[in-house]
């Protein structure tokens, strides 16, 4: 009985120990790539513009961005942290001649410019735990659900326009982090953002204009990353 009562002490205090030897206060900062997954024009279902090679670029390069984040949470014991996360994301494409089509099996060529600037600041929950017993590798999960912001400009044969619009959106983060010391750690993660813009201001028009359904720009993306975070 006593052997029992000392290995049920020490395993308590061991599972203790290794839920307070988790980080209180993480600050991570994070940057890398964002794939847009819905960019192309066409899929409004005006097919406007031939899919040619050219525009397969221009829309390419509209799928790819950059993105950078930052995140603060406080953790408690048990891994559960609470916090809060800003994200910026960019997308742009530089001056390109798209061909259209014009009817009666004429085309035309339009050249355009696109630049897309997309903010999001949320609240954030997030789970941490050790992943092997050394505690080297920390995995982490968060989801972050706030207001989302896209600015988008361009130009269309010289003529420039823009508008910008808000909604709600959400993100889902996953990483795993190697600590180089106690307090400082690097990592990867990846995670998906969404967010739909329904209504927009025109030209900085203090008037919102509600978007058709199929036109409502849609801000899903994945994003890859490195990260460096601060422990303590």
């Amino acid at each position: 009985m006593k052997q029992i009562l000392i290995c049920a002490c020490l395993l308590i205090t061991t599972l203790s120990t290794k839920a307070q030897e988790l980080p209180n206060f993480r600050l991570n900062l994070t940057g890398g790539y964002s794939y847009f997954t819905a960019t192309d024009p066409n899929d409004a279902g005006s097919e406007m513009f031939i899919n040619n090679d050219t525009f397969k670029k221009y829309n390419r390069d509209l799928q790819w961005g950059l993105n950078a984040e930052g995140n603060v949470h406080y953790l408690l014991k048990n891994g559960l942290g609470f916090g809060a996360k800003y994200r910026y994301m960019k997308t742009d494409v530089s001056e390109t001649d798209l061909l259209f089509d014009a009817g009666d099996a004429h085309y035309g060529v339009v050249n355009v410019s696109e630049e897309n600037k997309i903010m999001f600041i949320a609240p954030s929950l997030m789970y941490a735990l050790w992943l092997e017993p050394t505690r080297k590798f920390l995995g982490s999960g968060a989801l972050s659900v706030g207001y989302a912001y896209l600015e988008s400009s361009g130009t269309v044969d010289n003529e420039s326009a823009m508008f910008s619009g808000s909604n709600g959106g959400f993100q889902i983060d996953l990483g795993v982090d190697y600590f180089l010391t106690r307090n400082i750690s690097v990592g990867l993660s990846t995670g998906y953002f969404y967010a739909k813009i329904k209504e927009v201001n025109i030209n900085l028009s203090e008037n919102k204009t509600k978007l058709p359904e199929n036109v409502q720009p849609n801000l899903s993306s994945l994003k890859l990353n490195l990260s460096l975070s601060s422990n303590f």
